[in-house]
């Protein structure tokens, strides 16, 4: 799977690579045409001086001691220019000179001699040819040298100057980007994607952005919608066959047909409970928002104890200390009892604590029974879900408990999960904003 990289570090690749590549280019470009120029300024020289050696020759005529006077001549003035001079006659002899200028074929420049010397190559008016050389040494090696150094030179200075600017390009959709992770999913009819960037293609993107919202926050209204209306739809029918059963079964007395009709008394009650839950779980996030209602951690796990068995109470200790929040009572308590229901599956005995600190109110449920395994803390949450443990143990329960517990927990602004503990079994934290003091005393 190839490696994730940011749009920045991709543009800043683009920009070095683009920088290297044109000034890699253009340096060749540059390295080709200063060669040339080197070089036709170097045959331009030879080509001169082989023109004044044979203009002075043409005075001479044939005399070889005269030749070899005009070549010695001319060998002292330009010695210090390193040029060496040779007089051939019109048989391809060597009259005078340097051995080493060997006669071209051709009028002209050349290099001869496996590229160690470059050659010009002219006659005079008595048919005597000349040619004039000098030692050659080709500059393009270090001209390319130049170049490659150029261009890896010119590639790290636009990585460095391409990173600043790449972020100055990607701004727009970089603050596009944060304003779309901050999006409350329960209050996306109120999401707020920022002005317009004035950049064709992060505008198009905001637009398109926003028009998924509107049909996310219409598919969400609906499903809601349709979940509420079908737990109410649900609730009345079960309260009645309910109460049917019940007093069918006190007109019963002790028969058989009287255990049957309390065992499906029990059945739907547990059928009540369940489509309690999900009318809960299909209550919207923000619809506590304006709940103020001041609730007491501590009374909540009171009141949730008092309507189990006695052998149940018996197994669950109560906190020592108290913590004050803002909230809906009512739901609050569903959410506490749900929490004690679930460490009293699996665990003998319970334990709860409170505590406020940095402003937040936790409530901590403990249980000593099998514990959670971290893989599962997380999933534990998702509504119906059950772990292996529990379906082979045959745990009563429907998989919403916890589902229902952190919904509850941030429709009030908090939040529950699944953390570590030094002895056995699991510790549920349940975090609520706690009311300050001001708070209190204006209560």
């Amino acid at each position: 799977m190839p490696s994730e990289t940011s749009l920045v570090r991709r543009a800043a690749w683009s920009s070095a690579l683009a920088a290297s590549a044109a000034a890699l280019l253009a340096a060749f470009a540059t390295t080709a045409f200063a060669s040339y120029l080197v070089q036709r300024e170097e045959d331009r020289r030879l080509e001169e001086a082989a023109v004044t050696f044979a203009t002075e020759l043409a005075h001479e005529g044939v005399d070889r001691a005269a030749i070899r006077a005009v070549q010695r001549e001319e060998s002292e003035e330009m010695g210090h220019t390193g040029m060496l001079f040779a007089v051939y006659d019109a048989n391809d002899r060597l009259l005078v000179g340097d051995r080493r200028l060997a006669l071209p074929r051709a009028l002209g420049c050349m290099t001869a001699n496996a590229n160690t010397l470059r050659i010009c190559h002219t006659t005079s008016t008595d048919r005597l040819s000349v040619v004039v050389g000098a030692a050659h040494t080709s500059i393009l090696p270090l001209l390319v040298s130049a170049s490659v150094f150029a261009a890896l030179l010119a590639a790290v200075l636009a990585w460095i100057a391409s990173r600043p600017l790449s972020r100055y390009v990607v701004a727009p959709l970089t603050r596009l980007r944060d304003r779309i992770a901050q999006l409350d999913v329960d209050a996306i009819s109120q999401a707020d994607l920022g002005p317009p960037e004035y950049v064709a293609e992060v505008d198009a993107l905001r637009s398109t952005i926003g028009q998924l919202i509107v049909r996310v926050e219409r598919a969400l209204s609906e499903a809601q919608r349709f979940a509420a209306n079908a737990a109410h739809e649900l609730r009345t029918p079960l309260t009645s066959v309910r109460a049917e059963l019940e007093l069918l079964a006190e007109a019963m007395g002790e028969s058989e047909a009287r255990a049957d009709a309390v065992r499906a008394q029990q059945k739907l009650g547990e059928l009540s409970v369940l489509v309690e839950r999900l009318l809960i779980l299909s209550v919207p996030a923000r619809s506590t928002d304006d709940a103020h209602e001041l609730v007491s951690l501590r009374d909540l796990v009171e009141d949730a104890m008092e309507p189990l068995p006695p052998a149940d109470r018996a197994r669950i200790r109560l906190p020592d200390g108290d913590a004050l929040v803002h909230g809906d009572a009512a739901i609050l308590a569903t959410m506490v009892a749900n929490a004690l229901s679930n460490a009293l599956k699996f665990g003998s005995a319970v334990t709860t604590a409170i505590e406020v600190a940095g402003g937040r109110a936790t409530l901590r449920v403990d249980d000593d029974g099998p514990g959670l395994d971290a893989a599962f803390r997380e999933r534990a949450f998702e509504p119906f879900f059950r772990t292996a443990d529990a379906l082979r143990r045959r745990v009563p329960g429907h998989g919403l408990g916890l589902a229902l517990i952190r919904h509850i927990a941030r429709t009030h602004g908090g939040d529950a999960a699944f953390v570590d503990k030094a002895d056995r079994g699991a510790r549920l934290e349940i975090r609520l904003p706690a009311v300050e003091s001001s708070d209190r005393a204006a209560v």
